[in-house]
Order: structure tokens, then C-alpha cells, then sequence
């Protein structure tokens, strides 16, 4: 770039920001939303001050603007500044009263200033709309704590693990810990002080442990713990305590003493059910069938303890007698939200999954905010390849409880099975955030990795797991793949074999051990090895694509259709199962039948791009234009960044006497999302000589050329955009090069055609 034109551009820039400034300066509206961008661009810039005067300024244009409001109170925490943090974020509050994050970061903020009782109406205030809001009852038992109700406080930590049993340790937020850590010191100087007064005072020391476990000192959490059992055994607020801090630090085994305890020293229903769900947790369940039956008719707990009674039932087999039981309850109480749960659950493992799914709105209609309610309906909705609204279900759980890794697990998954990597990887990562422990989330954070080519950061996390649990069959079959991914095939193979001692059908090891068969040219070993593990399971749907999958690999169609069939028919939602055989009709050339397969594919997905896509090509297979004119245009309504689509459009559009205007639009969306594909190019250049605009024709055609130099159509079309803009010379040569690359290309009579007129 000259100097010239460096000055024109910056000139021209100052022109376009005097513009903005000018309309913003005539909207209010938009110049605070540009101080919000503005300031959000400089906090994750981690400008922390910048981001300051830019909030503010928004704050300025309206007073009322509770966003602004709430932003600039973290960017206060960030900034360490916490008189001015909270008073923001009070405002905010009062400004967003139906905000749950605004209403959380106040009361947080307010607990740190010691407003304990203001603490305690800002999470009830949450507490009133979602009763079951982890970081709301955590705030809560915050603010009990604060105000020496520790029997509340451990009330709420209770409730707190009950409603998240993984989420372990410190429940506040590291920015509002950051922004407190001075006034923490005073905070702790203060509950020594009491305990030195008081050596043997429960309450003191419960407060200091208390205080300890909040700013994630565990330890000394435990000695303060222990100091208060040791001055008073029976004591029910500390032995509740203690049961509650071993269940949330990952040591379950030894709350059960403490349990034991409160129920000596208190006897009371509460107690009782306490120590059941501990049993329930464990999968203790004649322990917990006889604590829970003895509640029953207990005002208090009786509809849970009926609850959990039918649900160990239902993990026994005794499938009728917990039917029954969960339909009584609903029939006496239809918006007990466990119950309900318990119930889409029985019909989900039934696959009665549109029974399921009602019972599942049901629930969300009865309880809007239950987070629960919202991960049952998606993994209903998962299991019926209905995967976009699924991830709306999932979504909904992170939106109300953002800690939720179980929902950003199945997130992570749907989007790596739909080809969403990046997006798989980062909800991956997110849910090994909130909870380390989960192996669930650092596998499916480990498969993203390899399928984007980051081997080193995968393998280690496959390595932790390994040491962790060292006879994990799925482990040791993503570490196979892996070691293929790496090209060290002895490695991959041992890794898959392992895999099958654990676990003699794990699909992904025999899916592994047969890629590598066939790219070893082993077609008959890989089909041995398919048809033994069928044997073993004769009804079971993903081995049954598999192994039609390979006979349609190595050729043999037969065998190939007779499995996919079989797959279909065991499971028919099997999606891959369809796909696959409408590969192997168009191998045959069975042309109608492979349309068949694709169209019962796309009858079973909410969002059938791929499928249609499909369908729509091999009606282009068979010149049905129309009809694959009509099928394009209902890919690109669901789709309209679809670029196979949006390129097939364009050229039928512009074949068929469409809009060109139309076409070229489609044609440049695919090529922006297809730039190095010779065949988006030359459909882009096509639509350009339909237009008459030789000039962007000729180049387009051109950089189709330089993409697939040996492509005899590429230089016919190129070409014909010389002969029609008058350049008979580059006409000649480029035609006749055309034909030398293939003389009875599809094209060529013209082509030859059009040489003899020149």
C-alpha cells in the first residue's frame, strides 16, 4: 500500500467515525450500547480502568441502564475497587429485578461488606422464582452464616449439594473473593477473636470454619470442624456440618458418622431423610429403603421418601410396583418436580421418548426455572436426533446454573457429533472447569482435541485419566485413536486390544482396529472382524452399521445392505444406518432406493441439512431439476449458509432462467465458505457470464483454472467468457486446451462449436 492511499484510508476512517459520532450524538440509545461494546472490548483486554470510563459513560446516557450498571460493578471487582463495586451492583440490582446474576452479584458483594441480612433478601428474592437455584442457596447459607444462623447455613449448604452433588468445594466467586481479600484478613482476625474468647463455643468455631471453607482454606476448615466436635459429640448443627463438608470435598464414605449423629442428637425427619439420601447416593439401597419407609407417612418428607422408595424399585426391576408408585404421587401432587423427573426417566430408559418429552414440559411448564426439568428434556431430545432443540434444552441449564457440567458435557457432545468442534472444545473445557473430578467431560474434551489435530494437549489428558482409572475400556480406545491419529499403529493397536479385554464389544476399539485393517488392505480380516462381534451382539444398532459399513468399504453390497437393514430395524433411529445404505444403492446405481434411504433419514431430524442435500444431488443424478431446484431451496430455509446448496442453486437458477441476481448471491455464499473449491469458483463465474460481466467472468474462471488445472470444463467455460467478450486469440487456445484434456467431456460439443465460429 502507497503512502497515498495509507493517507486516504486513514482519512476516509476519520470521516466514518466522525459519522458514527454524529448519529450517536442524535441517539442516545445507541451511544450508551457503543460505551457498553467499548467496554466490554477493553475488559477482555483485561483494561480493567478503560473499561471503567467506558461503563460509566453508558451510565451517563441512562441512569436507569441496569446492564451498564452491572458490568461496571465487575469491572470494579477487577479492578479492586469494592465500595464503588457494590454500590454499582445494589444499583443494578434494583434496576434488573427479575436478573438472577445481578440480584447473585449483589448479595455476594453485600456478605463480603457484611450486610448479611441485605445478603440474605437478594437470594431470596431468587429463591422465590427458582427454588432450586444452586448458587442462590449458597448465597443464602453465605448470609445465614453471617448472621450466626448456623443451623440455616448448614440448612443451605445441605440443599446446596442436594440440588449439585458434584460441585465440591469453595461455592463463592474468585473475583468476589479477589476483590475482598483485605477485608478477608479483618474477617478472620475477627472469628479468631470470638473463638479465643470462647475456646469451646460451637458456634464460634463452626463460624470459623465456615468462614474457612468459603475462602477455600479446606483444612483449616476441618481443624475448627473438628474442634467443635470434640467440645460438643452431639451436637446437630456440627454433625450436619461435617456430614456436608465430606460429601462436598469428594470424601462421602466419612460423612456417614456425622449423619448417624444428628439423628442421635435430634432424632428429627429431617435428619432421617438426610441419611437415606446419603445411602441413596452411595447406592446403599437396603439401607436407605429402611431408613425411608419409616418416613413415609412423615407431613414433612413423606412425598420424597415415596419418591426415592419407587426409585430404588425401579433400579431393582421391580418396574410395576414404581409405575405405579410415581403415579400416585403425581396424581396427589402433579407438580412434584422429583417425582416428574423420575417419571420421564422410566419412560426415557423405556424409549418411550414422546411420552417422555411431555412429561418433560410438563415439568418445565410447572417449574420454569428448574434446570433439571430443562437437562431431562434434552436428553429426550437427544435421543430423538432432534439435536438443534436439544442444545436450546442444554443451553437452558447453563443459562440458569452456569456451573451445570453435566449440560455442557452433553452440549460439548452434540456439537463435536455435529461437526462443531471448536465449539465442542471450548464447552469441554468449560465443564472440566467446574468440575475436574468429571471423566465424562475431559474425554469428550480429549476426542475434540485429536478430531482438531491438538494431539499433545490430548494425549496428556488421556494419560491423567489412564493413571486415574487404568482399566477404563473407553480410555484406552481414545488413546487407540490417538496413536492412529499420530501414525504409530502398533501403539493404536495395542491400545484398541486393551480396550476389548476390558470391555469385548467397545465400539470405538473395534471401530479402530478395523480402520486399521482396511488401510492396511486387510478387507478380509476387517470383515471378520465386523461379522464376530455381530455374532456376539446380534440386535445391537451401532455395531450392525459398522459392520455394513465395511462391507460397503471393501465392496461387498449385499452383505453391506443385509446389515444396515438389521441395524434399521433394531434401532430406527439409527440415523448412520440410513445414510450408509443410500451409499451403497448409489454404488449400485439403484438410484431411487438411495433416495429412499436419505429421505427416511431426513424424516427423522428436526434440521436435515445433510440428508436433503442429499437428496437433492442425486435428484441432479437423475436431471430432475425441478425437483432438486425445490429440495435446495428447503435446505437453504434451514440452512442458508449450506454452501453444497447454495452452489447447486445458483447454477440451476442460472441454467433454468432463475434469478441471477439470486444466483450470484448464492454462488458467492458458497464460495466464501468453499474458497479453495474449483467447482464454487467456476459456479460463481458462470452466474457472472449469464450476467454479461465478462470482465469478473474471465478472472473468476481463471482462479477455477489455477485450482484444478486438469479440469476440461473449467477451461471450456473459460473459454466461452473470451469468445463472448470479443478475445478470439485466448478464446482458441483455451478451448482448444479444454478438448486436448478430454475430448468427450460434457461440454465438448459445444466447445467445438463454438471454435468452428471463431
Amino acid at each position: 500500500m502507497t503512502i497515498d492511499r495509507i493517507a486516504r484510508s486513514f482519512r476516509n476512517g476519520i470521516l466514518i467515525l466522525a459519522a458514527l459520532a454524529a448519529a450517536c450524538r442524535q441517539d442516545p440509545e445507541a451511544l450508551k450500547r457503543k460505551y457498553v461494546a467499548s467496554g466490554d472490548a477493553y475488559m477482555a483486554q483485561k483494561k480493567f480502568d478503560a473499561a471503567i470510563i467506558e461503563y460509566r459513560n453508558a451510565s451517563l446516557q441512562d441512569n436507569r441502564f441496569g446492564e451498564a450498571r452491572f458490568k461496571l460493578a465487575l469491572a470494579y471487582i477487577n479492578a479492586g475497587d469494592g465500595p464503588r463495586a457494590l454500590g454499582e451492583a445494589v444499583r443494578a440490582a434494583d434496576l434488573l429485578p427479575e436478573d438472577v446474576d445481578a440480584q447473585l452479584q449483589a448479595a455476594n458483594l453485600l456478605i463480603l461488606a457484611g450486610r448479611f441480612a441485605d445478603a440474605q433478601d437478594r437470594a431470596n428474592k431468587v429463591l422465590a422464582h427458582d427454588p432450586h437455584n444452586v448458587r442462590a442457596t449458597v448465597a443464602l447459607g453465605n448470609a445465614l452464616a453471617g448472621l450466626k444462623d448456623l443451623t440455616g447455613a448448614v440448612e443451605q449448604l445441605e440443599e446446596a449439594i442436594r440440588l449439585d452433588p458434584t460441585r465440591s468445594g469453595s461455592y463463592t466467586n474468585l473475583a468476589t473473593l479477589q476483590l475482598g481479600a483485605g477485608k478477608l484478613k479483618e474477617a478472620e482476625k475477627a472469628y479468631l477473636e470470638a473463638v479465643a474468647k470462647a475456646p469451646d463455643s460451637v458456634p464460634s468455631l463452626l463460624a470459623l470454619a465456615q468462614f474457612y471453607w468459603l475462602t477455600s482454606r479446606p483444612q483449616d476448615a476441618l481443624t475448627n470442624l473438628q474442634r467443635a466436635l470434640q467440645a460438643n459429640p452431639r451436637d446437630v448443627t456440627a454433625n450436619r456440618f461435617a456430614a456436608a463438608f465430606y460429601q462436598a470435598t469428594g470424601e462421602p464414605a466419612k460423612a456417614e458418622q456425622y449423619f448417624k449423629a444428628a439423628i442421635e442428637a435430634d432424632g428429627s425427619s429431617r435428619a432421617r431423610l438426610s441419611l437415606a439420601e446419603y445411602y441413596f447416593a452411595a447406592s446403599r439401597f437396603p439401607e436407605a429403603t429402611a431408613v425411608l419407609q419409616q418416613l413415609t407417612s412423615d407431613r414433612e418428607v413423606g412425598t420424597i421418601a415415596k419418591v426415592r422408595l419407587a426409585t430404588i424399585d425401579y433400579s431393582a426391576g421391580r418396574l410395576e410396583a414404581a409405575g405405579a408408585a410415581i403415579d400416585a404421587i403425581l396424581k396427589a401432587t402433579p407438580d412434584h418436580l422429583e417425582a416428574l423427573m423420575v417419571k420421564v426417566s422410566m419412560l426415557f430408559d423405556q424409549k418411550r421418548f414422546d411420552e417422555a418429552l411431555a412429561r418433560a414440559n410438563d415439568a418445565i411448564k410447572r417449574n420454569p426455572l428448574s434446570a433439571p426439568a430443562f437437562f431431562a428434556k434434552g436428553r429426550v431430545l437427544a435421543a430423538q436426533n432432534k439435536w438443534d432443540e436439544a442444545k436450546e434444552a442444554f443451553g437452558e441449564v447453563v443459562r440458569i446454573n452456569p456451573r451445570a457440567s453435566g449440560a455442557q458435557v452433553e452440549l460439548a457432545k452434540l456439537n463435536l457429533q455435529t461437526g462443531a468442534t471448536g465449539t465442542a472444545v471450548e464447552l469441554a473445557g468449560a465443564a472440566v472447569t467446574s468440575d475436574p473430578r468429571r471423566v465424562d467431560a475431559r474425554l469428550v474434551l480429549a476426542r475434540g482435541l485429536i478430531v482438531s489435530g491438538e494431539l499433545s494437549k490430548a494425549e496428556t489428558i488421556l494419560k491423567e485419566l489412564l493413571i486415574a482409572i487404568p482399566d477404563s475400556a473407553i480410555v484406552h480406545a481414545q488413546m487407540g485413536w490417538l496413536r492412529f491419529a499420530k501414525k504409530d499403529q502398533a501403539g493404536a493397536r495395542a491400545e484398541f486390544e486393551r480396550a476389548l479385554e476390558l470391555t469385548p464389544l467397545q465400539l470405538d476399539a473395534v471401530s479402530g482396529l478395523i480402520a486399521q485393517d482396511l488401510g492396511a488392505g486387510r478387507a478380509s480380516e476387517a470383515r471378520s472382524r465386523a461379522q464376530a462381534v455381530v455374532d456376539k451382539a446380534p440386535n445391537d444398532a451401532g455395531l450392525l452399521t459398522l459392520a455394513g459399513r465395511t462391507n460397503l468399504m471393501t465392496g461387498q453390497f449385499d452383505a453391506a445392505e443385509k446389515m444396515l437393514k438389521r441395524a434399521i430395524e433394531a434401532d430406527a433411529g439409527a440415523l448412520e444406518a440410513y445414510s450408509t445404505l443410500g451409499q451403497v444403492y448409489l454404488q449400485q446405481r439403484r438410484i431411487d432406493d438411495a433416495r429412499h434411504e436419505f429421505e427416511r433419514r431426513s424424516d427423522l431430524e428436526t434440521r436435515p441439512v445433510s440428508s436433503l442435500t442429499m437428496v437433492a444431488l442425486i435428484y441432479q443424478m437423475q436431471n430432475r431439476t425441478e425437483d432438486a431446484r425445490r429440495v435446495f431451496e428447503r435446505v437453504l430455509e434451514l440452512d442458508p449458509k449450506a454452501s453444497v446448496a447454495a452452489n447447486n442453486l445458483a447454477w440451476i437458477y442460472a441454467e433454468n432462467g432463475g434469478n441471477l441476481d439470486v444466483a450470484l448471491q448464492l454462488a458467492q455464499t458458497a464460495l466464501s465458505a468453499l474458497p479453495d473449491s474449483g467447482e464454487a469458483t467456476d459456479t460463481l463465474g458462470w452466474v457472472y457470464l449469464k450476467k454479461e460481466i465478462y470482465g469478473l467472468s474471465i478472472a473468476t474462471f481463471r482462479r477455477a483454472v489455477q485450482v484444478a488445472p486438469t479440469n476440461p470444463t473449467f477451461h471450456y467455460h473459460l473459454g466461452l467468457a473470451y469468445a463472448r467478450s470479443g478475445d478470439k486469440d485466448r478464446a482458441k487456445s483455451t478451448l482448444q486446451a479444454a478438448l486436448r484434456l478430454k475430448s468427450d467431456f460434457a461440454g465438448a460439443a459445444d466447445a467445438k462449436r463454438v471454435l468452428e465460429g471463431l
